[in-house]
């Protein structure tokens, strides 16, 4: 088992639990909603890459699987899964939610940026909630061994939660309300006067407690929340064309907030979408 980098965050077998909690509730809150979008993902940009492989014979890896849902669910509809985290408790976990759903994707542990085994060919790499937790050169690692692993027509799927201007828009009312009364102003323009308000409110970080935002929070569980021409770089720079990303609010929280700024795509919580590797053009 390979161990986890010293700025890794273990969340702890109660969070796990908590969080099997959800899967088998996934019905009734939001997780029911990120199993969607992984299927949609899928369905509208994956598959038709693959030219009718069956699905027994399709590769499949949960990235960062924590509890195993990606692996689980799709299992479900016949892929050949995996799941790699380094939280042996969350592993445990996602063992007997497999066995209460009738499924057996393979779980390893090991960090997500040091593939620990050698997977066969992957044709679906899924990312969900877990570009977030990772540094930048943690993130890069993690991206450049998925698409050395990558199949001749594999893809990878993503989703990241929240975003970079999240502290901004959804932490007190005080903070958001200048940036609220401009909500209306030209995409452009909002986007710029965001992004001069957050560098403001970075200044007042420093004068309080001598940290900006990003510092305050690089041993948080989000330790790299990001925006999508951000997320694009990233991808580009570890050699994958993005073929389709977007942000929206999947799930409702704060929702007369969301409502009031969902105008503006910068303070949107949610981003997702789908990259592969730029030899495949």
């Amino acid at each position: 088992m390979n161990s986890p980098k010293s700025t890794s965050f273990e969340y702890g077998k109660d969070y796990q639990l908590d969080q099997a909690e959800k899967y088998r509730n996934r019905r009734a809150n939001h997780w029911q909603t990120r199993i969607e979008l992984a299927h949609r993902l899928i369905d509208n940009y994956v598959l038709s890459r693959l030219h009718g492989k069956l699905p027994q014979n399709t590769v499949v890896v949960d990235v960062g699987c924590s509890i195993g849902t990606f692996a689980i669910e799709l299992a479900k509809k016949g892929y050949r899964c995996y799941g790699i985290d380094f939280d042996p408790d969350a592993l445990e976990i996602a063992h007997g939610l497999s066995q209460e759903e009738n499924v057996s994707p393979e779980f390893i542990c090991g960090d997500v940026a040091d593939w620990g085994k050698t997977f066969p060919s992957i044709d679906i790499a899924v990312c969900f909630d877990i570009f977030e937790h990772l540094h930048d050169d943690e993130l890069g690692a993690l991206l450049v061994a998925i698409r050395r692993g990558l199949s001749a027509n594999g893809s990878l799927i993503f989703h990241t939660f929240p975003t970079q201007y999240d502290h901004i828009f959804f932490w007190k009312p005080y903070v958001r309300y200048p940036l609220t009364m401009l909500r209306r102003l030209p995409q452009p323009i909002f986007n710029r006067f965001t992004k001069a308000y957050a560098d403001l409110f970075d200044i007042g970080l420093l004068l309080k407690r001598g940290f900006t935002h990003r510092e305050g929070v690089k041993l948080s569980g989000h330790c790299n929340t990001t925006t999508s021409e951000r997320l694009k770089d990233i991808l580009g720079r570890a050699g994958y064309e993005v073929v389709f990303i977007e942000s929206s609010n999947l799930y409702t929280f704060f929702d007369p907030v969301q409502r009031r700024l969902a105008c503006q795509p910068i303070t949107h919580r949610n981003i997702y979408g789908v990259a592969i590797p730029k030899r495949a053009r």
